[in-house]
């Protein structure tokens, strides 16, 4: 069944290029500006961020322009007959703020914004899991229902080095990140639904594996869970968490998707290793 919905997201999605292209998607990029130079999510090699951070170089990200969502609504317009856009979470970026801009300067109420309340690979499943609900042939009514529903059933656990990243970018109290550090704690938080918690505190990686396991051996009570592992500099620690993952059988769905988008990893500093897990 050819599919009638379109679908635009922004870059912080992390879509491989050939899923993109394999299922026309429009890719709405943001900017990353280390010192005087800028660069477009997702068209530069991430460890330059990475490389930056180690470097205690000022990194800074810019959101699209409403003209670019336009034209990307646009664009999808010329070959499906309704447009889903979804964005990063509105608590992490005003990313959703430029895509409605967009939606009104298009004037079409063919046209849906929605923002995923997520981010890193939570975005991307749920965009994964939208086009494959589309293919089947439902509406785009019937979508937004469903788009609800998948937000509801996951959330983003992830670990960094200090939280001194996210405390100056507004995002965690400043009296919770201070506590971390001077302990020298390992702290989880959880995104879930837009709202970002200091979930738990360990001492060391193993401790960190330890925990996640065991987050993802609660949501298997409920039926299959599906597990996304991203990281920022810890590709090693992430296969070994994908190891651990897999050992707790066939009703669980574990894979590694890579680095996460330098737009996130500026805003969650060194020491980034995130798992999205959810039902199926």
């Amino acid at each position: 069944m050819e599919r009638k919905i379109g679908l635009v997201v922004d870059s912080t999605f992390s879509l491989s290029k050939d899923y993109i292209k394999e299922h026309q998607i429009v890719v709405v990029p943001l900017q990353v500006i280390i010192g005087n130079s800028s660069y477009v999510d997702g068209e530069f090699d991430p460890d330059i961020a990475v490389h930056a951070m180690q470097n205690h170089l000022d990194i800074k990200t810019s959101q699209p322009s409403p003209e670019l969502f336009l034209k990307a609504f646009e664009k999808q317009l010329e070959t499906f007959e309704e447009v889903l856009c979804l964005t990063l979470s509105k608590t992490l970026s005003g990313t959703i703020n430029s895509a409605n801009l967009g939606l009104t300067l298009i004037e079409n109420k063919h046209v849906h914004v929605v923002d995923t309340q997520q981010t890193i690979s939570g975005s991307g499943y749920i965009a994964k899991k939208m086009i494959e609900y589309f293919d089947e042939g439902h509406t785009m009514e019937q979508g937004l229902i469903y788009l609800d529903e998948l937000i509801k059933k996951g959330s983003l656990i992830f670990t960094v080095n200090d939280l001194q990243t996210l405390v100056k970018g507004g995002r965690l109290n400043r009296v919770q990140a201070v506590i971390g550090n001077i302990l020298k704690i390992k702290p989880i938080l959880r995104f879930r639904q837009g709202v970002l918690d200091l979930e738990h505190k360990v001492r060391n990686y193993d401790s960190i594996y330890v925990y996640l396991v065991n987050e993802v051996k609660k949501l298997l009570v409920f039926g299959k869970v599906v597990v996304l592992i991203s990281y920022v500099d810890r590709s090693t620690e992430a296969k070994v968490l994908e190891h651990a993952i897999f050992q707790l059988g066939e009703n669980v769905s574990v894979s590694i998707t890579g680095v996460v988008s330098p737009v996130i990893s500026a805003h969650i500093g060194l020491g980034g290793l995130s798992i999205y897990i959810a039902t199926e």
